[in-house]
């Protein structure tokens, strides 16, 4: 009998041990705070790690202009359009617009009807008045009024909302209704429910924003409708946001998304390595087989995403239509991907790069051919009657110099690389390395004392605002503006067939800009990119980088909604629905989530029921004593 009372008590004291050292554990995993099993693990499921080099600049839509700012802006706030990210095309739809816009006859008024339902994370309600409102802070703070003081930095968007002479797209908005808002332009734009889908036109709050000053990214708030609200930004450390559960749309599966800065490249591959982090974007590509080869690590290639341009310029007033064209097919388009760029990159087949809408790959555009460039160097009176490599590598017919920024490797390689290239058809490269960024970025614009007349070839590479095929062709190949033309290509007014407008590419970009019938601007920048790649040469089209998403196995619902982005900087950013991102759920094959418990019962639920049991045995054996 006093065995079996001893034997109730030692289990007793056994129970209980491991039901305080269950609990000791998990208080300091959490450092001092006790937190059920299950509850711990959902915590930890619904929290997303984002790694990244760089974080913000800006926090305020109306101000930010580079992809960093771009992460947390595009998943606090909304537009009146965005694109739809599980499509490869990226076709713009209504997102607190209740349906696509209207257009008045003469392409001047576009009227959208908003959604009704939808409120700020302050419990402000959007409505037409509060999308006005927030056109007119832009305008204020781009100083299109004029009276933003002196001491107040204007918003460098005012590029974006403007033609190439300065002239404002939008005159004004006008609220028709509580539920409907009118833009008014200064003449038709084709492109209008494209810009309303750039971060600029992105609506906030009029109750929780300063109207006349910039949002501070350090101890500011930013307060919009998207399906995450804005934390706090810490820089150099970390950007939170939290999940909205009063999204209009769904609740988002992510309740915790954290930035997280780490600015060495080396360290932010190796953080997923070691599950530091969840997510990370253009991974380095030596780690892309280390991912590939993990089981925790799946790694996505968004094909047909691009929206980044590589070029090798040639000036077009001093390197003339023959020349370009040799030069074109001279160049080893195969050797800069797969050496230079290790693979990470696909051609560039057009001016338009394939993720952006209308782009045209169909083209016969330029591919290494010595043969081709040969005969078209011969065509004007160069290389006739050679017949070996070596006779052509000691002509040197002629020589342009290159410009590029001798701070890349990869620049520096380009340049040997398009001296043994070009040398094969009688051309000599001659090294124009610039140190001084500043001083290059002069030049490709323009910008006095510094002239393009300096430029004959020279590298650039160019990331559009918005995906629309305008800000590619329009803003780099019009003869009416010398802002970002550095090739100063003069494809039109009458420069080629003086009275044949459909062959007039100027005439043509000018054109599709002002159309708003979709099919019709399709029509002529299919034509447009045509002229350009097969007849033109305004530059050689070298290559747009491939875009790659490393993320732990267990995150689903990622490559479905989602897409990223590099700019020119090779800074990330994540574009798309986060919304729809979550953790999987399935039990692990050993049957538990970390190999000490069964799932489903904590330690102290199973010493009650081995209590119990013990209990049961020690009754009966009474009974039978």
């Amino acid at each position: 009998m006093k065995r079996s009372k001893f034997l109730v008590m030692f289990m007793i004291i056994i129970s209980l041990l491991m039901g305080i050292y269950s609990n000791f554990s998990r208080f300091n995993e959490n450092n001092g705070v006790i937190l059920d099993n299950d509850k711990l693990k959902s915590s930890q499921d619904s929290t997303l790690i984002f790694g990244v080099m760089i974080g913000l600049h800006d926090l305020d839509p109306h101000y930010a202009w580079d992809p960093n700012s771009f992460n947390v802006i595009e998943q606090v706030c909304e537009g009146l359009f965005t694109y739809n990210y599980s499509d490869v095309s990226n076709e713009i739809i209504p997102r607190l617009a209740l349906d696509y816009g209207t257009w008045s006859i003469d392409g001047l008024n576009y009227t959208v009807s908003i959604k009704n339902n939808i409120t700020f994370h302050d419990g402000t309600a959007l409505t037409a008045s509060t999308i006005k409102w927030n056109f007119e802070r832009l305008f204020y703070l781009m100083n299109v009024t004029g009276t933003l003081p002196s001491e107040l930095y204007a918003s460098p968007l005012k590029m974006v909302y403007s033609w190439p002479d300065d002239t404002l797209i939008i005159n004004r908005t006008e609220e028709i209704d509580p539920f409907t808002i009118r833009f008014v332009l200064n003449r038709p734009y084709g492109a209008l429910e494209a810009l309303l889908s750039f971060s600029g036109s992105y609506i906030l709050s009029p109750s929780s924003t300063d109207p006349i000053n910039q949002i501070n990214p350090d101890t500011g708030d930013l307060v919009g409708t998207g399906p995450f609200m804005f934390e706090s930004n810490t820089p150099g450390i970390e950007t939170r946001l939290q999940g909205n559960n009063n999204y209009w749309r769904a609740p988002p599966e992510i309740d915790l998304l954290i930035y997280a800065i780490i600015p060495d490249t080396n360290l932010l591959n190796n953080a997923l390595l070691s599950g530091d982090i969840d997510l990370l974007i253009n991974p380095l590509p030596s780690f892309l087989e280390v991912f590939n080869e993990s089981s925790d690590i799946t790694v996505i290639e968004q094909k047909g995403r691009g929206w980044l341009s590589y070029y090798v310029g040639m000036n077009n007033i001093q390197i003339n239509k023959t020349f370009r064209e040799a030069i074109s097919y001279a160049i080893d388009y195969n050797y800069i991907i797969n050496s230079l760029r290790e693979g990470i990159a696909e051609r560039l087949k057009s001016p338009v790069p394939n993720g952006v809408i209308y782009s045209n790959y169909s083209l016969d555009f330029p591919y290494l051919n010595i043969s081709h460039a040969r005969k078209v160097m011969q065509s004007i009176g160069f290389g006739n009657g050679l017949t070996t490599d070596e006779d052509w590598e000691e002509a040197q017919f002629v020589a342009f110099n290159f410009t590029y920024l001798n701070v890349s490797s990869f620049y520096r390689s380009l340049f040997l690389l398009l001296k043994n290239n070009l040398s094969k058809i009688g051309i000599e490269i001659l090294d124009a390395g610039l140190y001084d960024c500043h001083e290059y970025m002069y030049m490709l614009m323009g910008i006095p004392p510094f002239s393009r007349d300096r430029l004959q070839l020279f590298t650039y590479g160019w990331y559009p605002d918005f995906n629309d095929p305008s800000q590619l062709i329009n803003f780099l190949y019009s003869n009416s503006t010398t802002s970002f033309n550095s090739a100063q290509y003069n494809g039109g007014f009458g420069g080629f067939e003086p009275y044949d407008k459909n062959n007039d590419v100027q005439l043509l970009m000018e054109k599709a800009l002002n159309i708003t019938e979709k099919s019709e601007r399709k029509r002529i920048y299919n034509k447009i990119q045509k002229l350009m790649v097969e007849r033109d040469y305004p530059v050689a089209w070298l290559f747009t980088p491939k875009l790659y998403v490393a993320f732990k196995s267990d995150l689903e619902g990622f490559h479905n909604h989602t897409f990223c982005t590099i700019n020119e900087d090779n800074e990330a950013s994540l574009k798309g629905d986060m919304i729809y991102l979550k953790w999987k759920t399935e039990t692990p094959e050993n049957g538990t989530e970390n190999g000490t418990s069964i799932p489903g019962y904590s330690p102290v639920i199973f010493s009650v029921i081995f209590l119990v049991f013990i209990y049961i045995i020690y009754r009966r054996r009474n009974k039978i004593l």
